[in-house]
């Protein structure tokens, strides 16, 4: 499975968004790190046909309503507070995925247990904190095992031990989908990611393997590596 970006521009308005960026992406965990306002969440968007772009996407060949068909996508907004319970929301995902019913029940106990919800799963959504939401989002994204996984932002509202859990979760994940996780800390993404994409002011400043980004994975190098080629 590849993913292959070319040329792709999102424009608002007066305002370039996202400029000219070409992207090749084969199954694996891959981070895109850049600062608030880079243009993460909109190429994000744009990658997985939800906002409008000039240039292309394709997965293995495949455009727009193919891609969505095997597409998990975890936006940066936290899910609204449904009166739905983490249960049933999954469920109804699965009901989008157009997985059988005899199999729902099965795939969202799988799907609990990757994001550590299985004691919560029978609570509104309304009642969780910030933090649990997200995971529920992030579940969302994984339900039927998609292709290509997008998460943006995915630990916003996680303490240190959730964000590290989550890590370990998406290098599983990646080991059989495109996986792309942006973030703006560096920590998230040291451990377990196999490429970097660093994008400041809409476009690619580094694209490659992580480590040849800073030469190791020692946090610091990185951290500075990061610093000097971004825009302040």
């Amino acid at each position: 499975m590849t993913l292959t970006v070319d040329e792709l521009t999102v424009q608002y308005r007066k305002r370039t968004a996202v400029d000219a960026v070409s992207w090749r992406l084969d199954e694996g965990f891959h981070a895109l790190l850049g600062p608030n306002g880079a243009g993460k969440s909109s190429l994000l968007r744009a990658i997985a046909t939800l906002q409008p772009a000039s240039g292309t996407v394709e997965l293995d060949g495949h455009t727009g309503t193919a891609i969505r068909e095997q597409l998990g996508y975890c936006p940066q907004e936290n899910l609204g507070r449904s009166r739905f319970t983490v249960r049933e929301h999954l469920a109804y995902m699965c009901w989008l995925h157009r997985i059988p019913d005899p199999k729902t029940p099965a795939e969202v106990d799988r799907v609990l247990d990757l994001v550590s919800l299985t004691d919560r799963a029978d609570d509104r959504i309304s009642a969780l904190s910030g933090g649990m939401r997200r995971r529920v989002g992030i579940g969302s994204a994984l339900v039927g095992s998609p292709s290509l996984v997008i998460l943006d932002e995915p630990s916003a509202g996680l303490d240190v031990a959730q964000r590290e859990s989550l890590s370990v979760v998406l290098r599983r994940v990646a080991a059989n989908a495109i996986t792309i996780v942006s973030t703006h800390i560096v920590e998230d993404v040291l451990d377990h990611a196999d490429t970097l994409t660093v994008m400041d002011q809409s476009r690619f400043v580094f694209s490659g393997a992580f480590d040849d980004f800073a030469g190791s994975r020692d946090l610091e190098a990185v951290r500075s590596r990061y610093l000097e080629m971004v825009t302040p």
